[in-house]
């Protein structure tokens, strides 16, 4: 591996399993593209994290990865598919990207940066160079992966309040953790349908710090 090649590893944050098998330096579209090769080691089912055989390689794809020195930045690679008895044929998880996803990890994460500090998401869009339902695309997986990261730790008070957005009467139902100083739900509508459906959220745990609330 040269030092470029090594350079751009690290950049990367690729683990053992993915080396830089090229980059293609093209000047005339003011682009990097890094093609990586999976190094050909064990393999696990993206569903149940158990080691599989190597069924074959899926056809090569891109993501957009952050600008190198203002080029825009490629990662190109060939993702091997696992051979799951339970699940059958996978393709496997890569370390720089989420599933179904165009854009690496590190890419969505400075675009939620933008969009959070843009006046706009329009004015964001413009910014990333994306387009305003990749915008969105990118906001929903931001989320997703928040949830999964939140803890379930006991809430010992909680409020609900409701917010128009839009135009006309059109409404949505907030839970939000005052001590934490989060939201925790939100869902349609102002009604108790809608408060029922935000305390279905909470889990066991959460409800058992808020006393007699939920008894």
């Amino acid at each position: 591996m040269n030092e470029l090649h090594a350079h751009y590893r690290l950049l990367v944050g690729l683990d053992d399993q993915w080396q830089v098998q090229n980059v293609d330096l093209q000047m005339d579209a003011n682009r990097v593209v890094i093609q990586l090769r999976h190094s050909g080691g064990k393999l696990c089912c993206p569903e149940f994290q158990d080691e599989c055989s190597r069924a074959d390689t899926a056809p090569t794809r891109r993501w957009r990865h952050l600008d190198t020195m203002q080029f825009e930045t490629i990662i190109e690679a060939a993702i091997p598919r696992s051979q799951c008895a339970q699940c059958g044929v996978k393709t496997i998880a890569v370390p720089w990207a989420g599933k179904h996803s165009r854009f690496t990890l590190m890419f969505e994460a400075f675009a939620i940066k933008v969009l959070q500090s843009a006046s706009s998401v329009l004015a964001a869009t413009k910014l990333l160079k994306i387009s305003w339902n990749t915008a969105h695309e990118i906001m929903q997986r931001g989320v997703e992966r928040g949830l999964q990261r939140r803890d379930t730790d006991p809430i010992e008070t909680i409020g609900i309040d409701e917010k128009s957005f839009g135009k006309g009467q059109d409404y949505v139902s907030l839970m939000g953790d005052l001590e934490g100083s989060r939201v925790l739900e939100v869902v349609k509508d102002r009604s108790k349908e809608s408060c029922d459906k935000l305390f279905d959220s909470l889990t066991d745990e959460q409800k058992s710090g808020m006393g007699n609330l939920f008894q």
